[in-house]
């Protein structure tokens, strides 16, 4: 059986779960990709890049909070319903802190924190967000994976597979969530149709984040798709055309991102990772 299989089978399969690092850019984002499987994840290690509060404080006060550190610590503690309501509140975690929508300003340093991670925990999988132009942090983590995975495979170590699940993506018509951006080649997936008793479970997770209450109604419970991610050019855009945050005031923009992965590299070259 292979890893994709074994990593993303339903919860109750016989399939042992791989060793796994989950590296996602806000809490909320692993119940999006996982949410119906997330109770095999409680030896796994969750890894958030950024704090889920935007600093210009939009988010904050929309959802009435006084302050920015009370709206950061209201989403960690729906994140952490949400494990305790998947049954793995014991799940290890942590938060590199990176202010959120500005974890494209912190790509070397990303890329080495996610590498030490990998050293230390030694996974067999690892699951991400696919480069897509969502979201800028969504592509700083695919980016940051990538990166910690050649610098390991430049000094000879073993290495896991990269899991992606569906996020979303600039389509013609708007945003598409639920499906990936085609791509020119083939790559391993699997699609899972959820049962009623599995949607309901993916449901109750969402329904802790009510912070995140309007985000989250946009994403279908019909499946959960996954695949091996695909080989990434990230000093270019994923597609033709705007990408999705393009057209959102989030500090970055598709040709901003790529230049901060080309200063990136720079950077990372001595290190073995360019």
């Amino acid at each position: 059986m292979s890893l994709l299989t074994r990593g993303t089978a339903p919860e109750g399969a016989a399939a042992e779960m791989p060793k796994s690092l989950l590296v996602f850019a806000h809490p909320d984002d692993e119940v999006i990709a996982i949410g119906a499987r997330m109770g095999r994840f409680g030896n796994a290690h969750f890894l958030h890049v950024t704090d889920g509060a935007p600093r210009d404080e939009r988010d904050s006060r929309a959802h009435g909070f006084a302050t920015l550190a009370e709206y950061k610590d209201a989403r960690w503690a729906e994140f952490r319903q949400a494990l305790a309501r998947a049954g793995i509140a014991n799940a290890p975690r942590e938060c590199l802190e990176i202010p959120d929508q500005q974890a494209s300003l912190h790509l070397a340093e990303l890329a080495l924190e996610v590498c030490r991670r990998i050293e230390r925990i030694e996974p067999e999988i690892v699951f991400t967000h696919p480069y897509e132009g969502g979201h800028p942090d969504h592509d700083a983590c695919a980016f940051a994976v990538h990166r910690a995975l050649a610098l390991r495979r430049a000094q000879g170590y073993r290495m896991p597979a990269v899991l992606e699940g569906t996020f979303y993506h600039r389509g013609a018509r708007g945003m598409v969530t639920g499906v990936f951006l085609r791509r020119p080649e083939r790559m391993e997936e699997v699609v899972y149709s959820l049962s009623p008793p599995e949607r309901e479970r993916k449901q109750a997770l969402i329904e802790c984040f009510v912070t995140q209450k309007q985000v989250l109604a946009q994403f279908r419970l019909e499946s959960e798709r996954f695949r091996i991610a695909p080989p990434y050019d990230f000093g270019k855009p994923p597609h033709a055309g705007p990408v999705l945050y393009d057209e959102h005031p989030w500090g970055i923009t598709s040709e901003r991102f790529c230049r901060l992965v080309r200063e990136a590299l720079e950077t990372l070259q001595g290190k073995g990772t360019a």
